[in-house]
């Protein structure tokens, strides 16, 4: 039942969406893929795609997020422009016909990021979905759901708690939505865990990033925990 509610509701606001964008589109033909959420036009336009972040490089799920994107090189396709990012690539989004960004998210390739507000119950939706079936990058750890968390982003704190057995966190990986990863080493998470994303020297309980810059988006993130073998462990969405 709930996977038939969150399915209507990725429909009804993307045929809202659709509506809303037909008129601004272009049509640009995909000359080459230069990773999962990246490609280059055949006008030598480099593209970024909207509301998503796949792995990097070397990254579990970098190749099939690649591979999935490359089916499309050489065929042309609809995008809207939704202006440059920082790094002077268009942020698009793109249409094959089918609202190819959000596909990404429905396959599990790819976590939403800096999702546009008109879409962030869709995508929200959409990667909710996509961790409960296990789709792609979401293969479920042994201990999904034995972590809960609070997050004060304001702070920049984030409390694990352990509901199941002690749980050694080697090789574990904390994330945000973008890029930002703390590695666990030589901790066991009994009860609490609190991770810190300024400076400061770890104990048993506390342990610091040690940035010089916050992690944790005010208006909305998502936390991100897989262990070893990169299975997700636990999300934690706010703000949408």
């Amino acid at each position: 039942l709930l996977a038939a509610l969150i399915t209507g509701l990725i429909a009804s606001n993307l045929a809202i969406l659709e509506l809303q964008t037909q008129e601004n589109k272009a049509q640009i033909t995909i000359a080459r893929v230069i990773d999962g959420d990246t490609i280059e036009t055949s006008e030598g336009e480099k593209i970024r795609l909207l509301n998503i972040n796949t792995p990097e490089k070397n990254k579990p799920g970098y190749d099939q997020a690649t591979n999935f994107l490359k089916q499309f090189e050489n065929r042309s396709v609809q995008i809207e422009d939704l202006g440059a990012d920082k790094y002077q690539r268009t942020l698009a989004r793109i249409y094959t016909p089918e609202y190819l960004n959000l596909k990404i998210i429905q396959e599990g390739l790819a976590v939403k990021f800096l999702v546009d507000e008109s879409e962030t119950k869709l995508f929200a939706s959409a990667e909710a979905e996509a961790i409960q079936q296990q789709k792609g990058i979401w293969k479920h750890a042994p201990e999904f759901n034995c972590i809960q968390s609070d997050i004060d982003e304001k702070a920049e704190v984030i409390t694990l708690k352990n509901t199941c057995r002690p749980i050694a966190l080697e090789g574990w990986i904390l994330k945000d939505e973008s890029r930002k990863t703390y590695n666990f080493h030589n901790t066991t998470i009994t009860s609490i865990i609190i991770v810190h994303s300024g400076k400061g020297t770890n104990d048993q309980e506390n342990k610091y990033w040690n940035l010089n810059t916050n992690v944790w988006n005010n208006n909305r993130d998502t936390l991100y925990l897989f262990d070893s073998a990169g299975r997700i462990v636990h999300t934690h969405p706010y703000g949408y």
